[in-house]
């Protein structure tokens, strides 16, 4: 972790937490990553401050506040959900710099994964529940993560590196501009990592991505893992896409996977391997 935003993140929330009427004797930190989340203990709390989104989404607060909005209709329309935390008000808070919002704090039953036909089953149940979401969303939002990122003068991608990556991006939107089809609300980042087992059963959490799209963008990070067994997990889900409009989701995943992973390196060096391994996955032209 990098100690001064982690140290940074967890004073702010903190200290907005005190403005709300919520003490914090200890806390601690569950995750650095594009987000730092710190659990205000003792307090059933969970602060989700913005850390590395900020690089690539300056408007960081309208994403979280997206994701607040869905989870509480989602979890009002009886879906298995994270919803936002009844301690304060459902919207974003600022503190030294920094936007976050609060979530309840939930200690996982196991740290397994999902299976594939659980997997595949709820995300089936969750687009049945979304296609009524009445608010507007961007459509396919993460994608615009990329282009962001090579803009960044700070990227430390090679010239080169980045023409390949430019090129990817521009090929593969192309592709998928070329399969039109129904598009809906989507969660955005519906990958295993983002179901929760909890003591009631699985919960869908992290909705800070939610967009619309073809469903094959949300299927793709099941079919794109080395960890999922695709067949169970499609047939769970049910009815199922173009099978090359999921594949040029699961590349278009992969593209975006490999701009974040440069994005934590600039101040997590611990994954510039993982970063350098993903970036060697698209050579130039």
């Amino acid at each position: 972790m990098s100690p001064d935003i982690v140290a940074a993140a967890s004073g702010a929330a903190v200290s907005a937490a005190a403005g709300l009427g919520i003490a914090c004797a200890e806390p601690v930190i569950l995750a650095d990553g594009a987000n730092i989340i710190v659990h205000l203990s003792p307090a059933p709390v969970v602060a989700k401050v913005a850390a590395s989104t900020p690089e690539v989404r300056p408007d960081s607060a309208a994403w979280l506040q997206r994701e607040l909005d869905a989870a509480a209709f989602l979890a009002a329309a009886g879906a298995p959900v994270m919803a936002p935390s009844p301690e304060v008000p459902a919207v974003t808070h600022r503190s030294g710099g920094l936007v976050m919002s609060f979530w309840p704090y939930l200690r996982p039953a196991t740290e397994a994964p999902p299976g594939p036909a659980t997997a595949g089953s709820m995300l089936r149940d969750l687009h049945a529940v979304l296609r009524s979401y009445p608010a507007a969303v961007p459509v396919l939002a993460p994608l615009g993560d990329i282009p962001a990122f090579l803009a960044r003068p700070r990227s430390q991608v090679s010239p080169a590196r980045a023409a390949a990556l430019a090129a990817a991006f521009t090929r593969l939107t192309a592709e998928l501009d070329a399969r039109p089809g129904p598009v809906q609300v989507l969660h955005g980042d519906a990958g295993a990592g983002n179901l929760m087992a909890t003591a009631g059963g699985w919960i869908w959490h992290d909705f800070e991505d939610i967009c619309s799209g073809p469903v094959a963008w949300d299927l793709a990070p099941g079919v794109a893992s080395p960890y999922m067994d695709t067949a169970p997990f499609l047939a769970a889900y049910g009815e199922v896409p173009d099978a090359g409009q999921v594949q040029v989701c699961a590349q278009l995943r992969r593209l975006h996977l490999t701009v974040w992973y440069c994005l934590y390196a600039e101040r997590l060096p611990g994954l510039a391997a993982r970063a350098g391994e993903l970036l060697a996955s698209w050579p130039a032209a």
